[in-house]
C-alpha cells in the first residue's frame, strides 16, 4: 500500500495546479469529499467539477501549505493554510483542518475538510482577517 501521507501531500501540491484532471489519479471512482456545513461531492466526477467550480471562483491563486500532517492507518489528518486571492489581490491563508482516507490502492476515498466559512466570506469580502489566523509558532 502507498503512504498515506505521501499520497496526501502529493494531492495538496496538486491543488497548486488548479487542473481538477490532474487530481484524478489520486481519487478513488466512488470517492467522497465534503467542506463540512455544505453538501458532499460523490463520485470523482462530481468531486472534480466542484473543485473546477472552486478553481474558477479563485482563477489567480488557489494552494494548500501543509501545517502539520498526522497518520492513523490510512487516516491522515492535515492543518493547513488554504491561500485563495482576494478582491485586493492579497493572498491570505485561511485555516483548515482536513482529513483523509487513502484506500489500499493508494487513492482518496474520503476526503472532509473543516473551516469557518465566515472567515472565507470575510476574506472575500476585503476584510483584513489577519487577527483572525493562528499564528506562526516559530
Amino acid at each position: 500500500m502507498p503512504d498515506p501521507i505521501e499520497v496526501v501531500r502529493q494531492f495538496c501540491a496538486l491543488m497548486e495546479k488548479r487542473d481538477p484532471e490532474a487530481l484524478r489519479p489520486l481519487l478513488a471512482n466512488d470517492a467522497v469529499y465534503q467542506n463540512v456545513g455544505m453538501p458532499a461531492s460523490t463520485g470523482v466526477g462530481a468531486i472534480l467539477e466542484n473543485l473546477g467550480a472552486q478553481f474558477s471562483t479563485f482563477p489567480d491563486a488557489y494552494a494548500f501549505e501543509i501545517v502539520n500532517i498526522a497518520e492513523n492507518g490510512p487516516v491522515v489528518l492535515t492543518e493547513r493554510l488554504d491561500y485563495i486571492q482576494t478582491p485586493d489581490g492579497t493572498r491570505p491563508g485561511v485555516p483548515v483542518m482536513g482529513t483523509f482516507v487513502v484506500d489500499g490502492d493508494g487513492k482518496i476515498a474520503r476526503w472532509t475538510d473543516y473551516f469557518d466559512v465566515s472567515l472565507t466570506v470575510k476574506l472575500l469580502q476585503g476584510e483584513d482577517i489577519s487577527a483572525l489566523v493562528p499564528a506562526d509558532p516559530a
